[in-house]
């Protein structure tokens, strides 16, 4: 008994020293005294030496400031938060790294500004290095890994051989000199097509010119003054020979033309001289000279060109005199047979047709008579001329030959029209119904577009209509005496109607085209702007101001196209696609903004509170102090508001920027 009372005493005493033993001490949040802090006591004798060598080594080797720190424990904040509000409290910056380790937890953090990161690669870094350290308890040995690991310690090579720079030199030089040639050839090549394209532009056209190259244009222009130089010498002679075998008379144009192409040649050479000599040009002036030159050198061509075919016809119509006159005699006689028979169709039209109907062909076969005798006179001269050549008188030979052609083919088409004139008029009586129907149609079409309104060209369509409406009444009054004159009035008059509602069934159709694109630009933009604000509306707390002030000119953008809809649908049209482009950049934003608000909720109170909270802090809805450490002000598209978080990442303090975002992390060991 006495045993069992001593045994139970024993286990009341272990029980009672179990239950009053001290947990691991949470340790809030503090500043860092010094680079290397130890409140958890784990490193002994030596090692806090080593550890404090290991970060001045890192130290002077980068200029980066490792922080390690040992306590017991974290909690309540997760090993990331904790280490987070310790750099904040110790005005760490983006060369301040921070290792910080909770033994008694058994929770680590490691986190490294991108800019203090360099070369080392973090996540491996912590999962091969200190994670495996700090599971065996090695405190220091962790700690001396992160330094090690951020120092990225590397080694240079033993000798150095000349030979690989000689080689990479070698076929450095033989690249250059394949480089060169290949470039010299190409700018050959490339120089040729220049000057050939520039031979197809046109040369007489300053602003076609302006396109091709300096180097292809100085060419064109040395070639295209040889060219014209020796077209005008050549012109020069032939006109001497004609001048004397036709007289100045017939040659007066191929004279003007030749002075007129020497003076603007000459301009040219005096342009080219100036390019030619010691005085330099700035490639502007060179370029407008340049262009002087060949326009000028084309001109002249041109208008030697103009004159060239009938220069030689000139001259080939008196060595080929004899058999041209041997035409026009035989074309006199054929002619002249259709004299009496045309007067015969007139007599019979009289009979049938007014008078007014036959003014256009009345005297048609009278007038015929005196072109004949006209023509039989010239080509009578014409043949004494060739029988008897005398110097001086080419120029009455080409005068009677050419009066004789024009003669007999005015008589020939006097005589062609009485012989259709009755076809014709018949024709018109007959279809002259279905004409004035026609018109009276396009009438009609005329007075509804005009009633209907709103059209570009009104005062232009009523003076058709009134037109239309004047040849109708003259065709249904004095059709049968005129048919063919009221015939040509209805056409005249039908075809301006038809020409002018063409266009206007063309503005028509325009118009409602425009119509169709702004109801669908208008349509897509509303639904956008409309969307877009909706869901602002419900992330309220998280969307920050770029994507506010994009849907603001959104919505500015919709009431200018709606605004602008009667009086300029193109200009609305512009509006409401703007509109639409910048509500899909607010969407774009505003996503980012709600996404980087859950990752830094997430990260910065991992599961406490729950999505409920979440949710309602980015829609908005939860605007005060809530859970531990508070988010005053809402999330503000990356915890905007004083005392909160100031970044979406790790990071940031008053001692710096954030470098570009925070790398590393944490878990348990």
């Amino acid at each position: 008994m006495r045993l069992a009372r001593l045994f139970s005493l024993l286990a009341a005493i272990l029980t009672t020293a179990t239950l009053v033993a001290p947990a691991a001490t949470a340790e809030p949040p503090f500043r860092l005294p010094d680079y290397v802090t130890d409140n958890a006591g784990v490193l002994a004798g030596g090692q806090l030496a080593s550890v404090q060598n290991a970060v001045d080594s890192l130290y002077r080797e980068r200029n980066v400031r490792l922080w390690v720190v040992f306590v017991d424990s974290f909690a309540p904040k997760t090993a990331v938060g904790w280490t987070e509000e310790t750099r904040l409290a110790s005005d760490l910056s983006n060369q301040d790294a921070i290792l910080a380790v909770a033994t008694g937890q058994r929770s680590y953090a490691f986190l490294v500004p991108t800019a203090a990161a360099g070369g080392a690669k973090i996540d491996d870094l912590r999962h091969d290095k200190i994670e495996p350290a700090l599971h065996n308890g090695d405190w220091a040995g962790a700690a001396i890994a992160a330094a090690d690991g951020l120092a990225a310690k590397t080694s240079s090579g033993g000798g150095f051989s000349l030979l690989p720079l000689v080689i990479i030199l070698g076929v450095i030089v033989l690249a250059v000199v394949v480089l060169l040639v290949w470039s010299r050839q190409r700018r050959r090549k490339r120089h040729e097509a220049e000057v050939a394209a520039a031979k197809r532009v046109d040369p007489t056209d300053p602003n076609a010119l302006a396109s091709v190259p300096l180097d292809a244009l100085d060419e064109l222009s040395r070639s295209i003054v040889v060219d014209v130089d020796n077209a005008v010498r050549t012109s020069s002679n032939e006109l001497t020979l004609a001048t004397e075998e036709f007289g100045e008379q017939q040659t007066q144009p191929f004279v003007r033309a030749v002075e007129n192409a020497k003076a603007t040649l000459q301009q040219a050479f005096n342009v080219r001289q100036q390019l030619d000599d010691a005085v330099p040009e700035t490639p502007a002036q060179r370029r407008d000279l340049l262009t002087r030159v060949v326009v000028a050198a084309a001109r002249a061509n041109r208008e030697l060109d103009a004159q060239n075919q009938a220069f030689h016809q000139l001259r080939d119509l008196v060595i080929n005199a004899p058999d041209r006159l041997d035409t026009l005699t035989q074309k006199l006689v054929d002619v002249s047979a259709r004299i009496d028979p045309a007067e015969g169709t007139l007599t019979q039209l009289h009979t049938e047709f007014a008078e007014s109907a036959l003014v256009s062909v009345a005297r048609n076969a009278a007038a015929a008579k005196e072109r004949l005798d006209f023509a039989d006179n010239s080509i009578s001269r014409a043949r004494e001329l060739v029988a008897k050549p005398v110097a001086g008188e080419q120029s009455e030979l080409v005068d009677c030959v050419r009066g004789a052609e024009a003669a007999l083919q005015q008589a020939d088409s006097m005589l062609d029209a009485v012989d259709s004139a009755a076809g014709d008029i018949r024709r018109a009586v007959a279809t002259l119904p279905a004409a004035i129907a026609d018109t009276q149609q396009g009438i009609n079409q005329a007075v509804a577009q005009l009633t209907q309104g709103g059209l570009s060209n009104t005062a232009e369509l009523t003076a058709a209509r009134d037109a239309a409406v004047a040849a109708v009444a003259a065709a249904q009054t004095n059709g049968s005496a005129d048919p063919l004159g009221a015939f040509t009035q209805l056409t005249q008059a039908d075809a301006d109607l038809d020409r002018l509602l063409a266009s206007v069934a063309e503005e028509r159709e325009n118009a409602e085209r425009l119509g169709r694109s702004y109801d669908q630009a208008l349509f897509t933009a509303q639904s956008r702007v409309r969307s877009v604000a909706d869901y602002v509306d419900t992330r309220r707390g998280s969307v920050g101001p770029e994507a506010r002030t994009r849907l603001n000119e959104a919505v500015r953008q919709l009431e200018a196209a709606q605004a602008k809809r009667k009086t300029n649908v193109a200009e609305a049209i512009a509006h409401a696609n703007g509109a639409s482009m910048l509500a899909a950049q607010a969407q774009q934003l505003a996503n980012n903004d709600v996404q980087a608000a859950q990752r830094t909720y997430m990260n910065h109170y991992g599961g406490v509170g729950g999505s409920s909270n979440m949710g309602a802090v980015i829609g908005g809805i939860i605007l005060g102090n809530i859970l531990s450490g508070g988010m005053r002000g809402g999330f503000g598209g990356g915890f905007g508001g004083g005392g909160g978080w100031s970044s979406t990442t790790f990071g940031g303090s008053s001692g710096g920027s954030d470098g570009g975002g925070m790398l590393g992390g944490g878990g348990r060991f």
